[in-house]
């Protein structure tokens, strides 16, 4: 014969009637249909737009040309960095100006300056392959500015030479003409 405990009371099937419960009101709730909400109208799962406000006279837009993108202002840390750059770089020090301008680079990246002077800093380093991809870099963050532009072919065209890439320095020297009659 089994003995009963006093505290189970007959419970023997409990764990499982509880799991049991569990299970029928996780699977009626999925089945539930959420309450409309006052104000607002009933969800059928279709998106709804708004039309767009009226303008006081419907007339054509004027015909506005599109603006050229400015370069972002660089931060003043960046330019801090480029001066003292110039400074070391006039004194001679192409070690130290080459430093601050990578300083100066890892706070304003997309600063197309900032890669043209660190090109010049490479190429009278003598570090020619480097001048010339650095420059080719502010080539393509600057290229609507067209000064800029001119002195990043012309780091290109020196570097080629100095590499002794005749092809190429003739390329680079094309478009270094080519931007000169542009510029003025």
């Amino acid at each position: 014969m089994r003995v009963r405990q006093p505290w189970s009371m007959g419970c023997e099937g409990l764990p499982v009637r509880i799991l049991g419960v569990l299970l029928l009101t996780a699977l009626l709730g999925a089945c539930a249909v959420p309450a409309s909400r006052p104000g607002l109208p009933p969800d059928t799962g279709a998106v709804v737009v708004a039309p767009l406000p009226q303008a006081e006279e419907a007339r054509p837009p004027a015909a506005v040309p599109d603006p050229v993108p400015e370069a972002p202002a660089t931060a003043p840390a960046a330019l801090a960095l480029a001066a003292q750059s110039d400074q070391a770089r006039a004194e001679g020090n192409l070690r130290l100006a080459g430093l601050q301008l990578e300083r100066a680079l890892r706070i304003a990246p997309r600063d197309a300056g900032l890669w043209n002077r660190l090109a010049q800093v490479r190429l009278e380093q003598q570090e020619f392959q480097q001048a010339e991809r650095i420059a080719d870099r502010s080539l393509q963050l600057g290229s609507a500015d067209r000064a800029l532009s001119l002195s990043n072919w012309r780091i290109i065209f020196r570097a080629r030479e100095a590499l002794g890439d005749t092809e190429g320095a003739r390329r680079a020297l094309e478009e270094v003409r080519r931007l000169e009659r542009a510029v003025g």
